[in-house]
């Protein structure tokens, strides 16, 4: 095996838990992206399948005089529409023991237009059988062969139906000024009992052109609005159904919560990739000297590291599909709460998962060539010779005699050596803050949504949002954990050479860990103030004020908490340091 390879190996083998720490990164942050990125389409794509497998009118118009519509008048808008996408119908809201109603007479199982589902039992086969629509949040449950009382006629229901048009569970409004119905029932063509032509049913001949309430369907609706207009009629669009409308704008605000989260995702774990490369060159550097001696140039030195990061994205990557996937699927499903849904499209799109992992891919080789060069065009002589410590500075709180005077000599110590590598402080500093942000974010986006009310699928997102921050939070803060002490085992193992017990040796290490991150997650509410302000004015929804105060104080907390598992999960790599090893460096 040539030099090169092995020392390609010996990288993988050398690094397996920073590896493998990369790898999941970039697998919570690609199954995010993809889960929720998809969650809009697909809401929108199976509205739009819904749209025109139950052929729901685009247009109603509604006549306010009482003989309704005359036959001339549905000829003619037959004639404008053409003759199976026009459907007259009687439709009226009523008051019935402190109930509002709906009542529809109309041809119910051959109907084309606005297709009504058969839940349980039968269509009507005689004129003292109904139809009754399913019971929901907001409307009474019906069982077969209950009887109902209407107009002075007793009905029998003969089957329970879904109305395409009435999709919200919780609020459906009506047709009399401030109330909401409490039932509908449907009347078939067999009851002669005469009733008007209140209402038109209209769909336009390309179906195709709708595709959730895009801009092409707008302005096409927007035309014909003008040709319908009339002083005696009531005209409705698809934009004024409550149900379908509710259910596409909750699908944008899924896609723009998606958005604002996907970037921060992304940022944050783009920022650690580029903190674990620049410590993993420094740690490399009588590496990188030796392959330059040998002959090897910038860009073969730095394969093996493009490799490291690319083999951590494609696993990170094909791990994520199917998680991002159910993710969706999941997601999609919690809709159920608010609406009763379509069918859900069942079609696998691997184009935004691709341009996802092509965009990580892109992104962490950026951060790794550029930090690479950085250390490749240094002459071998310079990379062997360990780097220059930093010049020691007085921190902030040596300005401040009466805390510093106060602190022992180990707090001293911490403190000092906390900012005496500033790029490495900063760097950590952010990355922590990132997360703690998300984590924050996520948690002000549930109060926010269980203080609206109704608002389940927000719900979910907001703790699925909860749940894979925190998991970042994690992973970053336990990396970030485990590098600092990859490259200060010299330091280690000295300590230990001097009598340093385990105790004295972990708490000298981990106390700057702790520093770090009690600062990190106290940056992090002010910051993440400002990024759930930003949020909520992104997506039209929510307020700080909804924001409870133990949000305020669960966030810090999960970063300090994550910081204590990861100092708990790592102590064994502290006490477990080979000195001899450790001692064998360059001076």
């Amino acid at each position: 095996m040539k030099k090169y390879d092995k020392t390609t190996l010996r990288l993988f083998k050398s690094q397996i838990t920073r590896f493998l720490t990369l790898v999941l990164m970039l697998f919570i942050s690609i199954s995010f992206m993809t889960g929720i990125g998809e969650s809009q389409s697909k809401i929108q794509n199976s509205l739009t399948q819904y749209y025109q497998t139950q052929n729901i009118p685009d247009f109603i118009l509604k006549n306010h005089n009482a003989i309704g519509f005359s036959q001339s008048d549905v000829t003619a808008y037959k004639e404008q529409f053409g003759e199976d996408n026009v459907m007259a119908l009687f439709s009226l809201d009523m008051e019935n023991d402190g109930d509002v109603y709906r009542i529809y007479k109309y041809d119910l199982e051959n109907s084309n237009i606005n297709k009504l589902q058969l839940i349980s039992g039968s269509f009507p086969q005689s004129a003292n059988e109904i139809l009754v629509e399913q019971g929901k949040e907001n409307l009474k449950t019906y069982r077969i062969n209950d009887t109902v009382q209407l107009m002075g006629q007793t009905f029998t229901v003969c089957g329970i139906v879904q109305n395409p048009l009435l999709i919200n569970k919780y609020e459906e409004p009506s047709n009399i000024q401030g109330r909401s119905l409490g039932y509908v029932v449907y009347i078939s063509q067999h009851n002669l009992f005469p009733l008007p032509n209140t209402d038109i049913y209209i769909s336009i001949n390309d179906r195709n052109l709708f595709n959730h309430y895009d801009g092409a369907y707008e302005n096409y609706i927007d035309e014909q609005t003008s040709l319908l207009e009339n002083q005696d009629i009531t005209l409705l669009t698809l934009y004024q159904n409550y149900g379908l409308y509710s259910l596409n704008e909750y699908a944008i605000k899924v896609g723009n919560i998606g958005i604002i989260f996907s970037i921060f995702f992304m940022l944050v774990t783009v920022l650690v990739v580029f903190s674990t490369m620049t410590r993993l060159f420094d740690e490399e550097r009588s590496q990188i000297a030796c392959l330059k001696t040998l002959g090897y140039s910038s860009m073969r030195i730095l394969g093996k590291y493009l490799l490291f990061v690319l083999l951590a994205n494609i696993i990170g990557g094909l791990l994520a599909f199917g998680v991002g996937t159910g993710l969706t699927n999941i997601l999609y499903s919690t809709f159920n709460i608010q609406f009763v849904m379509p069918p859900s499209v069942e079609q696998v799109t691997f184009i935004r998962y691709i341009l996802i992992l092509v965009l990580y891919i892109v992104s962490t080789f950026v951060v790794t060539l550029a930090t690479g060069l950085n250390i490749t065009k240094n002459k071998p002589a310079t990379l062997l010779l360990p780097k220059s410590p930093p010049v020691g500075r007085r921190t902030i709180l040596e300005k401040i005699p009466f805390i510093w005077n106060r602190l022992s000599f180990k707090y001293k110590s911490s403190f000092r050596n906390v900012f005496l590598f500033r790029s490495r402080f900063f760097m950590t500093l952010i990355s922590i803050v990132g997360a703690t942000v998300l984590v924050f974010a996520g948690l002000g986006l549930l109060d926010c949504a269980i203080a609206e009310g109704q608002l389940g699928s927000i719900i979910y997102i907001s703790i699925f949002l909860i749940i894979f921050a925190a998991l970042l939070s994690a992973l970053v803060i336990y990396n970030l954990s485990n590098i600092n002490i990859s490259e200060r085992r010299r330091e280690i193992a000295t300590l230990m050479v001097l009598g340093y017990t385990n105790s004295e040796v972990v708490g000298y290490i981990f106390r700057e860990i702790y520093i770090i991150s009690i600062i990190a997650a106290i940056l992090g509410i002010p910051f993440g103030v400002g990024f759930l302000y930003f949020l909520f004015n992104y997506i039209s929804f929510g307020a700080l004020a909804t924001v409870k105060w133990w949000s305020y104080v669960l966030a810090p907390i999960a970063t300090i908490f994550f910081t204590f598992i990861s100092t708990l999960l790592l102590r064994r790599k502290i006490t477990k340091t080979d000195m001899n090893a450790s001692l064998k460096s360059v001076e």
